[in-house]
């Protein structure tokens, strides 16, 4: 099933989410993972699939945009956590922002 169109603001929001999440990640984990900003690059990407995938599934109706935000949210955090345990930080590598 194909949603015929998805708002805007959707989008803005999903994408809002992925910057959010990424940031904070970047941030907070100092023993592994990517720069600051891979982590928001790949947490948008995450979280715009991730509430995409849901809206797909769910439909536009109001349960199924609540439900893509949450999604959105969860595939953000999963993409995010598993790229800095593959991806080790080097000791004496400085963050980039």
């Amino acid at each position: 099933m194909m949603p015929e169109t998805i708002d805007f603001s959707n989008w803005i929001v999903w994408g809002a989410i992925g910057i959010i999440g990424g940031y904070m990640t970047g941030r907070l984990l100092r023993s592994g993972g990517l720069s600051t900003f891979w982590n928001v690059i790949f947490g948008i990407i995450g979280a715009v699939g991730g509430g995409y995938a849901f809206v797909i599934w769910f439909g536009e109706n109001y349960y199924g945009q609540t439900i893509s935000l949450l999604g959105s949210v969860a595939v953000c955090a999963i993409v995010l956590w598993l790229l800095n345990l593959i991806f080790p930080k080097k000791k004496n590598e400085e963050d980039d922002i």
